[in-house]
């Protein structure tokens, strides 16, 4: 548990000038790399304020660099910048550098280099426990995972106490997060709101009580473990009244969140930069903390990747790989403190420095980076965005209206694994 300062806050104002920059940032996608001169593109998803932060280490990189100047972009999100990835990379244009989610590295196998990390003079004991294993693909290695982001709660110490809470003994069970739900409700306001789509606490809880998301072709939101994982969130809203009925965006949560009228939420370590401010430019008092264990068969919690790749140029491949894996060793060695700003850094040699930081986001950062044991990852499946909406609308049906778990997950089991069947036709 992290409790985020007023004080630390404070000390650290002149750090934070960046937490502002809260739009995207980046270049549009050109499709190339300039391999015949000094140009690398980096090409990356970060459109928001981890853009800025990265932007930043880029900056430094081609201030000492004597090879390559690097040129980072963030020209989309989601399915769009796979398809600009996929479409650049079979013209033969692909970027020098390229930033992956770690289902996203499968489909773009063929065209990506094997990456050693002795040759960076990394081993993998450098790096989070299972952080690099999710760039290897049928046996080969090929990238380096930069950072992970696990979730984790942020809850509103002002709020425990007012409640009758240890502020400095959040929940970590499921017993004690109802309780405090129910404590929070006794002040009239919310005890946990939730987000609905990508990042919705399911993922968590399935995995948690041993759950899988698929098994090759098939999909498997139907089993006991992922049906009693939405039970527990239906309970929630409509047994425990913890959590409201009504569908929340995840722009809405954090608002309400910020608006103190709900005391938990879950957050990605992208997030962490607003809370922060929010403490500081608003006077709040905010705490980190795990996610809790609500389900013990197995730790787990939901989480993304980042993981850099060097895709094979059509010319000049040698010179852009060398470059390339020239950059990606600094920016893992020298970057992952500032990194830490915005995203929870993988390589553990950074770990003492970013707990001492006298940055708040950096030092609050260490519980998300704690808790990548337990990360657990979407795994790469054909039409998983067509798939994984069946299961959204379930989840929603279910949490939200309150109807029946075991049908609507087993119609969404059966969607999404005719959808994934289908892409292999």
């Amino acid at each position: 548990m992290v409790q985020i300062t007023r004080r630390r806050l404070l000390e650290a104002g002149t750090a934070l000038s960046a937490g502002a920059l809260l739009t995207g940032c980046g270049s549009p996608f050109d499709d190339t790399t300039a391999a015949g001169g000094n140009v690398l593109e980096f090409v990356t998803f970060y459109t928001g304020p981890d853009g800025v932060v990265m932007q930043q280490i880029v900056d430094r990189y081609n201030e000492q660099s004597t090879g390559a100047q690097v040129r980072m972009s963030a020209p989309a999100y989601g399915g769009d910048y796979l398809t600009k990835l996929v479409t650049s990379t079979i013209a033969g244009n692909p970027p020098a550098i390229m930033a992956l989610h770690n289902n996203e590295v499968p489909p773009l196998r063929r065209f990506l280099h094997e990456i050693d990390l002795a040759s960076m003079s990394f081993a993998e004991s450098d790096f989070g426990e299972g952080t690099q294993d999710l760039a290897v693909v049928e046996g080969r290695r090929l990238g380096v995972t930069m950072s992970t982001g696990p979730q984790a709660m942020v809850y509103n110490r002002r709020l425990f106490e007012a409640a009758g809470l240890d502020p400095d003994a959040p929940p970590q069970d499921a017993a004690s997060f109802v309780e405090a739900g129910k404590a929070l409700r006794d002040i009239d306001v919310w005890g946990f709101i939730r987000e609905p789509a990508t990042w919705m606490p399911w993922l968590t809880m399935n995995w948690q009580n041993g759950g899988e998301l698929v098994d090759g072709d098939r999909a498997l939101f139907g089993s006991d473990a992922a049906i009693e994982a939405i039970d527990m969130e239906r309970r929630w809203v409509h047994e425990d009244g913890i959590s409201p009925s009504q569908l929340l965006d995840g722009v809405q949560m954090g608002q309400q969140f910020q608006d103190e009228q709900v005391g938990m939420i879950f957050i990605g370590p992208w997030g962490l930069a607003d809370m922060v401010k929010a403490n500081e430019e608003g006077g709040k008092d905010f705490g980190v903390a795990p996610v809790p264990t609500f389900f013990d068969a197995a730790p787990a919690v939901a989480a993304t990747s980042h993981i850099y790749c060097i895709p094979k140029q059509r010319s000049n491949d040698d010179w852009v790989h060398a470059e390339a894996a020239k950059f990606i060793e600094w920016v893992v060695r020298e970057g992952s403190v500032t990194w830490a700003g915005s995203q929870a850094p993988s390589f553990n040699g950074v770990d003492a420095e970013v707990a001492a930081s006298d940055d708040p986001v950096i030092a609050a950062m260490t519980t998300f980076v704690q808790e990548q044991p337990r990360a657990r990852f979407v795994p790469y499946a054909p039409r998983w965005n067509q798939a994984f909406t069946y299961l959204i609308n379930a989840t929603q049906s279910i949490v939200y209206r309150n109807e029946d778990p075991v049908a609507l997950m087993t119609d969404a089991a059966e969607q999404a694994t005719a959808a994934i069947e289908g892409a292999g036709r």
